[in-house]
């Protein structure tokens, strides 16, 4: 019910909210992105996202950047819990598709790399949701900002939340 001016009002207020302190955490991050995804299209002149990519190969860095991410939400073990959501990435060159340091995946890295993600062919999106629920997952439990990643996730690809997280959240 707001007016164009009054969402530009709010977005920029959010902006500011998320940004006061000089740095933006994870969860500003998805609360800000899932704002922004469901109300920017109703105020702003924005085309749906195009198909681009009907291959994994040229999204696998992208992919890596976001699985790495999930793998440091709250696990013991970054690298197994990568390890076992990768495959299920189904990429047939896994040269790429290796853990990120933790400094390479922040919240710039993230949103560029859902950027590129929400342009993929819906079978890649499906898989690439599959890796992250077995990332989550790993250690048989989902932390709450691995939940909250996985939504922000699925949301900006245009998903629906897979209902394997209502079994393994902790």
């Amino acid at each position: 019910q707001l007016t164009g001016a009054q969402f530009e009002k709010f977005s920029d207020t959010l902006n500011w909210l998320v940004n006061f302190d000089g740095k933006t955490d994870l969860f500003e991050f998805v609360l800000q992105k899932i704002i922004q995804r469901h109300l920017a299209p109703n105020f702003r002149k924005s085309k749906p996202p195009v198909v681009q990519f009907y291959s994994v190969k040229p999204l696998v860095p992208d992919c890596a950047v976001l699985l790495s991410a999930l793998a440091y939400g709250d696990t013991k073990n970054a690298q197994a819990a990568f390890d076992a959501g990768a495959p299920y990435l189904r990429s047939p060159d896994d040269s790429e598709l290796q853990l990120r340091e933790i400094g390479k995946c922040g919240v710039d890295q993230i949103d560029a790399a859902l950027n590129r993600l929400v342009q993929a062919a819906p079978q890649i999106k499906k898989n690439f949701l599959d890796a992250c629920i077995h990332v989550a997952g790993a250690d048989g439990s989902i932390a709450e900002m691995q939940a909250e990643l996985l939504r922000a996730f699925a949301d900006t690809l245009d998903c629906p939340m897979p209902p394997a997280l209502a079994g393994l959240q902790g």
